[in-house]
C-alpha cells in the first residue's frame, strides 16, 4: 500500500475505534464508573492498541529503511 492509503486507513480506524470508547465513556461516566474502569474496557483497549500498533510499525519501517 501507498503512504496516503495507510495513513487514510489509520485515520479511519482511530476515528471508528474513538467513537465507540467515546460512547462506552459516556455510558460508564452517566453510571458513575470512574474513567480507569471506561479505559480498561474492550472498547478502551482497543483504543489504546489502535494508537500503539501504527506508531511501533512506523517506527519499525523508519528504522528498517
Amino acid at each position: 500500500m501507498n503512504t496516503p492509503t495507510i495513513v487514510v486507513a489509520v485515520l479511519t480506524l482511530w476515528l471508528v475505534m474513538g467513537l465507540g470508547f467515546l460512547s462506552k465513556y459516556v455510558n460508564a461516566r452517566g453510571k458513575g464508573k470512574t474513567p480507569f474502569e471506561a479505559w480498561t474496557s474492550y472498547e478502551g483497549l482497543l483504543f489504546i492498541v489502535s494508537i500503539i500498533v501504527p506508531l511501533i510499525i512506523l517506527i519499525h519501517k523508519s528504522l528498517a529503511g
